[in-house]
């Protein structure tokens, strides 16, 4: 009510926002006190400092609690397999979502069981299996878990010389560039671990080759030449040794040997051992000469002599037809000589005398 008479004063004790926080005014208390709503505590008189609900920590089970309006000013979500206002009340079968991540539930006398598929555990498979906790992935890779799995990825910059980096199960693989090698292609391969350069040479590595440095006395990118190349004695069988530029040659004559080195015998005919045109036949460890008639030795060396016997008469004079100094200077006999016509004798008769003389079969007389 008013007490003036220009109504400048306002005795109404309740205004519209005089208490706040939900709290209730009464215009004939004498105190003017906010009377507080049941889930707040009155700690002054104006309820503008009220208690967190969920402070006390009211929901079971380790049941996360929200601040929600109504009586108590908290809600309670409750995880699988229990339910109530705090999750106190454990539920005894299988319910719509009591097994999580695809869990199959089966019944108990006791208590519903959760059967968790690969990758979850939990009594109500609410817990995702960590694979990556038995460190499964090698060379230092970084492992990612997954559902029921897990990735092995590159770490960066761990392939070195510009590999390539491949992701793979369990593992990367560096594919390394020519020259290096190693799990992360950081070494560089040695070219002279094969020891490439000889005669003492000393082997120098470099980036995709080697360089052999020569000890006196030899050169080649090997090393393999000698500058005094027939101190050696390269040439086998007795062949003779000529030094050349960077090298050297074999004289095999007279050896009985071939070859770059004399070191490959000849066949025996090679030499032309057989006289007087006879032909040579190569054996194992032999040779065999078949000699013209009129010819004879193991080499047909030895010209018979069909004239030894005397055999023309009455001083004629015998002429052997293998005589090639004779053969074709006196008349009656063929103008040219021949290996194959050369056997047998002729005589040559003195005036008044005449007669046969043998010759292959055949008649001749002069």
């Amino acid at each position: 009510f008013l007490v003036d008479s220009f109504c400048n004063k306002n005795d109404t004790r309740c205004l519209s926002i005089s208490c706040p926080n939900s709290s209730t005014c009464a215009d004939f208390s004498k105190d003017n006190n906010c009377h507080c709503s049941d889930t707040a505590s009155n700690l002054d008189k104006d309820c503008d400092n009220l208690e967190d609900p969920c402070f006390s920590k009211p929901c079971q089970q380790n049941a996360s609690c929200v601040n929600a309006a109504g009586e108590r000013g908290f809600l309670c979500k409750c995880p699988p397999g229990y339910s109530g206002v705090t999750c106190e009340t454990a539920n005894g079968a299988c319910g719509t979502n009591f097994c999580q991540h695809g869990g199959i539930c089966h019944h108990d006398p006791v208590h519903p069981v959760c059967i968790c598929p690969s990758g979850y555990a939990g009594s109500f498979c609410e817990m995702d299996h960590d694979e990556c906790a038995s460190s499964p992935c090698h060379n230092g890779a970084v492992c990612q878990d997954g559902i029921n799995g897990y990735s092995c990825f590159c770490v960066p910059g761990s392939c070195k010389n510009e590999a390539v980096c491949l992701n793979e199960i369990g593992r990367y693989t560096c594919v390394c560039p020519q020259d290096y090698t190693g799990v992360n292609c950081e070494l560089e391969i040695d070219e002279c671990w094969s020891q490439p350069c000889l005669n003492g040479a000393t082997c120098q590595d470099s980036l995709g080759g080697y360089f052999c440095a020569c000890a006196p006395g030899f050169l080649g990118d090997h090393c393999e030449l000698s500058t005094e190349e027939c101190a050696s004695q390269p040439c086998l069988h007795g062949g003779l040794c000529m030094d050349e530029d960077n090298g050297y040659s074999c004289n095999c004559m007279s050896s009985g040997f071939t070859g770059m080195r004399c070191e490959t015998l000849m066949p025996l005919c090679w030499s032309k051992p057989c006289h007087n045109n006879a032909t040579c036949e190569n054996s194992v460890d032999n040779y065999t000469c078949h000699c013209w008639p009129g010819y004879t030795g193991s080499q047909c060396e030895t010209d018979i002599n069909e004239c030894h016997s005397n055999p023309c008469q009455s001083d004629g004079e015998c002429v052997e037809l293998s005589s090639e100094k004779q053969y074709g200077r006196i008349a009656g006999l063929p103008s040219a000589f021949s290996y194959h016509e050369a056997s047998g004798y002729v005589c040559i008769c003195r005036p008044g005398f005449t007669g046969e003389a043998k010759d292959r079969g055949n008649d001749l007389t002069f």
